[in-house]
């Protein structure tokens, strides 16, 4: 008794499992790529990771200028050497009008020295607002530190922080936005 046709793998069924094979193997690369890689700009977790990064350094940066008086406390009137960390508090409820300004001036002095302090790199923003929406000025200078946002930049993160302005009770809103371009 001999072995029928139906018994017998013939070279063009294994040349259909075959294709099948890789062309389920390739769908599976390609779906991996195209969505599931965060180095492919167009994938999903790509935007997750930079959205992730920049809200964690947004977060990381306002949290240090609002979360401390800075050290040495009295950092306004060091050197950039000399500062270990950025805070504008002047206790733990008040942010220190004299803090905030000198932060704009140490901004506008030495940005290098701003971004090193606040590990922000060139894509950073700090600024202060009343509740109303506008910029608080002191010494008739307006409360900004870093960099100009971008009028259209890729991604960015802002994270807010409200604070009392000393001497006084005027809520303030501190703002930090981190973006990329």
């Amino acid at each position: 008794m001999g072995m029928g046709k139906n018994g017998q793998v013939f070279t063009i069924d294994l040349l259909i499992a075959l294709f099948i094979f890789v062309l389920i193997l390739t769908s599976i690369i390609v779906f991996l790529y195209e969505v599931a890689s965060v180095s492919n700009p167009y994938s999903s977790y790509y935007v997750q990771f930079i959205s992730d990064t920049l809200n964690s350094g947004a977060s990381s940066g306002v949290n240090t200028l609002t979360g401390s008086q800075g050290s040495p406390s009295y950092w306004p009137s060091l050197s950039c050497s000399s500062i270990k960390t950025l805070g504008v508090m002047a206790n733990s409820y008040e942010a220190s009008a004299q803090k905030l300004y000198s932060l704009t001036t140490l901004s506008k002095n030495s940005p290098g020295c701003l971004s090193e302090l606040l590990r922000g790199g060139n894509s950073f923003n700090v600024s202060a607002f009343y509740l109303n929406g506008s910029k608080v000025v002191i010494n008739s200078v307006p409360i900004t530190a870093g960099f100009p946002i971008p009028s259209n930049p890729i991604y960015i993160a802002s994270i807010q922080r409200y604070v009392v302005l000393s001497p006084g009770n005027t809520i303030i809103r501190i703002s930090y936005a981190e973006w990329l371009s």
